[in-house]
């Protein structure tokens, strides 16, 4: 009896409903295919498997996760070795799940196993029933303690991924690019600026010669610039204008090969023809 979500009116009226003719039915069973990928991952495998999985990838420049799957799910991935490096240098991993936690409701570490290989994370073994310095699995349990909110998803393969990524897509709204793309960067102009306690930054720092606000952030959005590489060109350049007459070579040099090249071609590609 009644619509979607119940009813009123003695069950005769719907609590909700779909005016247009036949729509109901298709938005309920259609399946979500965007995802934004972070440029850096195009180096690994699933972002192709995604592609030729049905998945519509939009490229991005992410501070914050790898893949945004919805405006919940955030995902950071790793192979097991990029895995195991992450834990010898734990305090970037705890950084990685801190700024999920922060703008995401499900902040997930994605642990991609190498299908040629056995699927565990450490040899039986060498399992011990206390918490031990150098075990990885005693590692693993302290982050999770840490972050309670982060999910843990361990896939044997690419392929695998993508079915877990179909799967946590359903019923939820397909994901806003420019929302991921945003999220974070108030963070990396703060770290940028020489931010102090609580992310604020401190005007003596700089004997009160400020810093151009505006600027760091107009510097962030421009093509191939990071958080990382905003640091070298800060330090050579004292304007926007001043980069923007950069050589190829110079521009090269201080963003990286293929940053530097994209931030040559918008400074002189014309804005039409």
């Amino acid at each position: 009896h009644g619509g979607i979500g119940g009813s009123y009116a003695g069950g005769t009226l719907p609590l909700s409903m779909d005016t247009r003719t036949g729509r109901g039915k298709q938005n309920a069973t259609k399946e979500r295919r965007d995802i934004a990928v972070d440029v850096r991952e195009f180096r690994a495998k699933l972002p192709s498997v995604l592609h030729q999985g049905g998945m519509r990838i939009a490229p991005a420049t992410l501070i914050v996760g790898d893949y945004i799957l919805s405006d919940v799910h955030c995902v950071e991935r790793k192979s097991i070795s990029d895995f195991y490096q992450s834990m010898d240098n734990s305090s970037r991993l705890k950084e990685q799940a801190e700024k999920m936690a922060k703008y995401y409701k499900i902040p997930i570490l994605l642990l991609e196993f190498d299908p040629d290989k056995t699927f565990q994370l450490q040899n039986a073994n060498d399992l011990a029933g206390e918490i031990r310095k150098n075990s990885i699995t005693s590692k693993l349990c302290i982050l999770v303690t840490a972050f309670p909110m982060l999910r843990i998803l361990w896939s044997r393969s690419p392929h695998e991924t993508l079915k877990v990524f179909k799967k946590l897509k359903r019923n939820h709204q397909e994901v806003d690019v420019d929302k991921a793309i945003e999220i974070g960067t108030n963070d990396a102009m703060d770290e940028l600026l020489g931010g102090g306690p609580g992310g604020c930054y401190n005007e003596d720092d700089d004997e009160g010669d400020g810093a151009n606000e505006a600027a760091v952030q107009m510097l962030l959005r421009l093509p191939g610039v990071t958080s990382h590489n905003a640091r070298n060109i800060m330090k050579e350049c004292d304007s926007i204008a001043e980069l923007a007459e950069m050589s190829r070579e110079k521009l090269k040099l201080l963003a990286g090969q293929k940053a530097g090249q994209k931030l040559f071609t918008f400074f002189r590609q014309p804005f039409s023809g």
